[in-house]
């Protein structure tokens, strides 16, 4: 369960961020869309981060600065699918 538990905290935060998104600018890829597309961007972003930077100190516990990451993830997770789906 603890190995399971960040990816589903990030999809959460980062659906939250997709649904953030929606909000700053209209996309068109609908709620849905902008849940999915902030889901994978929430745990995309703490990926890519985490093999530039060494995220030294995280036990496992609750962590602010994932949270953000998260929540930034979704964000532009959404907008950039917004992007893909005009083009």
């Amino acid at each position: 369960m603890e190995a399971i538990l960040p990816y589903l905290i990030n999809t959460l935060v980062g659906a939250g961020g997709g649904w953030l998104g929606n909000m700053l600018k209209k996309n068109g890829l609908g709620m849905v869309g902008n849940l999915i597309a902030g889901a994978a961007g929430g745990n995309i972003l703490p990926l890519i981060l985490n093999q530039f930077m060494n995220s030294g100190g995280t036990d496992g516990g609750f962590d602010w600065m994932g949270i953000l990451v998260s929540l930034i993830g979704g964000t532009g997770g959404s907008l950039i699918g917004g992007m893909f789906k005009k083009a």
